[in-house]
């Protein structure tokens, strides 16, 4: 895929790529208003990262009110290996998608409980995420 007038986008996009190859975290925000091309540039990494474990999140308003909507996004994919958490990070994660019953666990713990699983995931397959909040 080629963009037309984004060269130094996908440049830096490709760079992202790059880094993450030899092992570097990278992180990169796309911001911009309604149809200024944001989905393109992730279609574009999307198709260069063809063979990577990739994870996406899309937000949307009627979604607000959903506790970890986003987080179930990303983390449903991953849960097939919960068992390899740690025990309180492994109850965090079932109980707020709904898999076992507790008390809501703490938010952080919840973060860090995600963050494991994609350490732990991303071991063995080179991982890309995304996050995309639809306009209102």
């Amino acid at each position: 895929m080629t963009l037309l007038g984004r060269r130094a986008e996908c440049e830096e996009l490709d760079g992202v790529l790059a880094d993450a190859l030899a092992g570097r975290t990278r992180v990169v925000v796309l911001r911009g208003e309604a149809g200024a091309g944001k989905s393109a540039l992730l279609h574009y990494v999307s198709e260069r990262s063809d063979g990577w474990q990739r994870a996406r999140a899309v937000g949307v308003e009627s979604e607000l009110e959903l506790a970890y909507s986003g987080l179930h996004q990303f983390c449903a994919p991953l849960m097939d290996h919960v068992d390899h958490l740690p025990g309180p990070q492994r109850a965090a994660l079932t109980t707020v998608f709904g898999l076992s019953t507790g008390p809501a666990p703490d938010r952080f713990l919840v973060g860090i409980s995600a963050r494991t699983s994609f350490r732990w995931r991303s071991r063995s397959r080179r991982h890309a995420r995304s996050i995309r909040r639809l306009q209102r």
